[in-house]
């Protein structure tokens, strides 16, 4: 077996086992909630953070509302695996 193949199957069983241990209702998915909040709101913190600091600072940019809604997204995407934590998927390579 050729390692492309390997590769292929092993993500094949990483996407299979995720699929199997994602919740199927929305009552399974309650108990994954108050990790996904508190995750969510550490990020968030982080982002206010930083918000504030260049506030601080004196960035007249950092009043803007669209430099705002660029920080938040940012640090949504940058720390999303995070976020989800159990809920998200297998990184593929």
């Amino acid at each position: 077996m050729g390692k492309r193949k390997r590769e292929e199957k092993l993500k094949k069983k990483a996407l299979k086992e995720w699929e199997a241990r994602r919740p199927k209702t929305f009552r399974e998915a309650l108990r994954y909630f108050p990790g996904v909040f508190l995750r969510t709101t550490l990020v968030m913190a982080g982002a206010v953070s930083l918000i504030l600091l260049a506030a601080a600072l004196g960035l007249k940019v950092a009043e803007s509302f669209w430099f705002q809604l660029l920080v938040y997204l940012g640090f949504y995407l940058a720390f999303q695996r995070f976020i989800m934590g159990p809920l998200a998927p297998p990184r593929i390579k």
